[in-house]
């Protein structure tokens, strides 16, 4: 009986490591498939690209991704089109020189 419980324990601990890895390493579109659903998982996403750096940037992304979110809510992009919007922002902003310049831009594209 005891082995029983020891082994159930184990078990459980492996599932989430496993689980735990398999986020850090899934697309939040993978994860949750609509970008609107996505939004708490994209934020997270976002800030662990590089913390120290990219906390500044943080309400500017934030209010992005809710522009973005009310575009599809709208019906003026379909989900597919915003994820690979979304993919090409962030994809520029990693590359631009003046990133704050950047996401207010793309801001006043969407908003």
């Amino acid at each position: 009986m005891r082995i029983l419980t020891v082994s159930i324990l184990l078990l459980f601990f492996l599932n989430n490591c496993t689980t735990n890895k398999k986020f850090e390493k899934e697309t939040c579109q993978q994860i949750h498939g609509l970008f609107t659903k996505s939004m708490s998982c994209l934020e997270l996403k976002f800030i662990n690209i590089n913390p120290t750096k990219y906390r500044k940037y943080e309400q500017t992304h934030n209010l992005i991704l809710k522009a973005l979110a009310n575009q599809v809510y709208q019906s003026r992009i379909s989900n597919v089109q915003v994820w690979l919007i979304y993919d090409d922002i962030i994809n520029d902003f990693e590359k631009s020189k003046n990133k704050e310049n950047y996401l207010a831009k793309v801001l006043e594209k969407y908003d």
